[in-house]
């Protein structure tokens, strides 16, 4: 999975840190938008200019968002203008007749509306280098369903091209409306690894960002996914849970290849856990997103690590060790890492 970052001629300020940030975090493609109704033409050659400096100085290739209103912004032959500056690739939002997009295709090589258009639609260009990318959908409810998203992966395997959508940011959000740039409805409000995993588990190959800018903390955990193959799943531990356990859970391992609807289990934990200084009683609640082991009375499941997808009752065998905030399943087969903080290191510690 590639990701990427956007920036956009009202919050163009943001560009160089917002393309850094993700560059470290392993993006290696940028998105901005050339058609946006509220943006003025005035001074907007310079700040498209810019936007793609920032971010081909970061090593990201930009793909640049059109439609006939780009020409409003920009002015005449804005397809050259645009290659001139360095964009890598237009994607085709609305507006142009075949001819035409194949006329741009000569210029740059262009992305398709994965939204919006159907498999006979897409069938004139599978001779042309494209990527289909989704939109996303700045207002509230008008979301796609993640169903969606998955037809249009097998719609885009078929032609052998890629498939790009958004997820939405966690600080800046763009106006006007401020509520998030997901391709999926239900998306909007989730933290931005639990989107990408969503995404990536449906088949997209590029998730960019939608919105201007992201959290330090969002970055750094899409990075170790994209970087390292890592998911990291923060959380806290409860109070006396012993440091050894602790630094095991830190240890990447995977979900069991046989995924329980209720729970990820962890494939490799019963040997890793079974002899270390486990909870003495078990048999508190296990809501959603307890990081739970089986203790010696489980018998051969001594040791067991799971995480809870969903409220389950409690159980004498079970402890729990944490909870984390956001408990989200992998895509199949990807290392995971719990990474529970230790009350006891906190702030007013002994």
């Amino acid at each position: 999975m590639r990701t990427g970052a956007s920036a956009y001629l009202g919050h163009a300020e943001l560009a160089a840190p917002t393309f850094t940030a993700a560059a470290d975090a392993g993006a290696t493609l940028a998105f901005t938008s050339l058609h946006i109704p509220e943006d003025s033409p005035t001074g907007a050659r310079e700040a498209a200019a810019a936007i793609v400096s920032a971010a081909t100085d970061c090593g990201l290739a930009v793909v640049a968002d059109v439609s006939p209103n780009t020409a409003r912004l920009l002015g005449d032959d804005p397809w050259a203008f645009l290659r001139s500056i360095g964009v890598a690739r237009v994607r085709i939002d609305f507006g142009f007749p075949d001819a035409v997009i194949r006329s741009i295709a000569s210029v740059l090589p262009i992305a398709l509306n994965a939204s919006t258009l159907s498999h006979d639609d897409l069938e004139p260009f599978a001779d042309l280098d494209v990527e289909l990318i989704h939109n996303f959908y700045p207002r509230e409810w008008t979301g796609l369903a993640l169903s969606s998203v998955a037809a249009s992966a097998a719609a885009a395997r078929s032609f052998g091209w890629r498939l790009g959508a958004f997820i939405a940011g966690d600080t800046v959000r763009r106006g006007p409306l401020d509520e998030g740039l997901p391709t999926v409805e239900a998306h909007r409000n989730a933290p931005p690894l639990h989107q990408a995993l969503a995404l990536a588990g449906v088949g997209v190959d590029d998730v960019y960002v939608g919105d201007p800018s992201l959290s330090e903390g969002s970055w750094s955990r899409l990075g170790t996914f994209v970087r390292d193959g890592v998911v990291v799943l923060d959380g806290s531990a409860v109070p006396g849970v012993h440091p050894a356990v602790l630094a095991a859970l830190d240890v990447p391992d995977r979900e069991r290849p046989d995924a329980a609807e209720a729970m990820i289990r962890l494939e490799h934990s019963r040997e890793r856990f079974a002899d270390l200084p486990l909870p003495e009683t078990g048999g508190q609640p296990r809501s959603a997103g307890s990081v739970t082991v089986q203790l010696p009375s489980a018998g051969r499941y001594r040791g067991e690590v799971a995480v809870t997808l969903r409220d389950l009752p409690a159980d004498d065998r079970v402890a729990v060790l944490g909870t984390v905030a956001d408990a989200v399943r992998p895509p199949a087969r990807t290392a995971l890492s719990v990474r529970l903080a230790d009350p006891a290191s906190g702030p007013g510690a002994d």
